[in-house]
């Protein structure tokens, strides 16, 4: 038995609006609850955390310029220059790998 269009519309529909409860139930969440220490900090630090989790992934897949590019691109993060550590290691890896 295959499924019609409505009722593939429907299964759409409900997954997307039971996704979108999710997502907006965890904004209402945060605005209720007060943010602690801990919850601060970890929203603080979640974004470079994500790089970190991406740049990881793809080092193990490296070559010899994947690495030069990463130690460029630690260096200039440790340095405090998130944003110029991104595309200075991004350039680097493009024009090691020329």
């Amino acid at each position: 038995m295959t499924p019609d269009a409505v009722s593939i519309a429907i299964a759409i529909a409900g997954m997307a609006a039971v996704t979108f409860a999710i997502r907006a139930g965890g904004f209402v969440i945060a605005r209720v609850l007060p943010p602690t220490p801990f919850v601060t900090s970890f929203l603080r630090h979640l974004g470079a955390s994500v790089v970190v989790a991406l740049v990881t992934a793809a080092l193990a897949k490296s070559d010899g310029a994947g690495y030069v590019a990463t130690a460029v691109t630690i260096g200039l993060a440790a340095a405090g220059r998130g944003t110029a550590a991104l595309l200075v290691g991004m350039a680097a890896a493009a024009l090691l790998r020329l």
